[in-house]
């Protein structure tokens, strides 16, 4: 058995200290908005193509598969927090790099105004400039579009010349880059990916990631266990 691993360890847990609760629609689950279920199905293709690692697909397979069955749907915002200064520039890179990669960077821009942009913890080794150059948000998942207790589905975003603080994974993760980035994983030696780039980082593993000229755009989800 691995070692349990605290939540306030795991950066890219953003939203409470506590455990989710039991949130799900037992019957009678609305219809999700066109633009939001276009997202997902966009996403489930990129993250589910044979190009990517088998573990990725694994992790997002089981995401996919309780997505089967929808959450409890936000029709607003709960707090007007902007978008990100820099998140249009990196989505356009993404568009221009055509493919369903491009599909994805849009179908993320007609969803930006509605989502909960916030700023996390920093930690080891992060930038200077860490803690202003960032913003994460849920698209589904506690506080998300569609909220609900048993997954999340995130983006991250960080402005170039940034570095994300060493941390350790709680859940095991999956990644679709949407920009250029740079990854360690499990303390090996950084390694470089482009634009649809898709990884998994385990439970347990540590985890950091960082940019140069551009800014760093990831989505990425994981199945939660309730009550930990």
């Amino acid at each position: 058995m691995g070692r349990t691993i605290k939540r306030e360890a795991d950066l890219l847990i953003t939203d409470e200290k506590e455990p989710v609760k039991h949130r799900l629609r037992e019957r009678g689950a609305a219809e999700r908005p066109v633009e939001l279920d276009n997202f997902l199905n966009l996403l489930a293709r990129a993250m589910l193509h044979p190009s990517a690692s088998t573990m990725a697909s694994f992790v997002a397979g089981k995401v996919f598969q309780k997505l089967e069955r929808t959450g409890t749907l936000r029709d607003k915002r709960l707090h007007d927090t902007g978008i990100p200064s820099g998140l249009e520039a990196a989505l356009q890179n993404a568009i221009a790099a055509r493919d369903i990669y491009a599909e994805v960077a849009q179908s993320v821009w007609r969803l930006a105004e509605s989502l909960v942009w916030i700023r996390g913890r920093s930690g080891p080794f992060a930038s200077l400039n860490f803690e202003k150059a960032h913003a994460h948000s849920v698209i589904v998942g506690p506080g998300g579009l569609e909220d609900r207790a048993d997954i999340r589905v995130g983006l991250t975003y960080m402005e170039p010349y940034s570095r994300f603080p060493d941390h350790v994974q709680r859940f095991s993760r999956a990644f679709l880059l949407l920009s250029p980035c740079e990854l360690s994983i499990a303390g090996e030696s950084w390694i470089s990916t482009g634009i649809g780039g898709v990884f998994a980082a385990e439970a347990g593993q540590s985890f950091a990631m960082r940019c140069t000229t551009t800014p760093l755009l990831a989505v990425w989800c994981h199945v939660e266990e309730i009550g930990r």
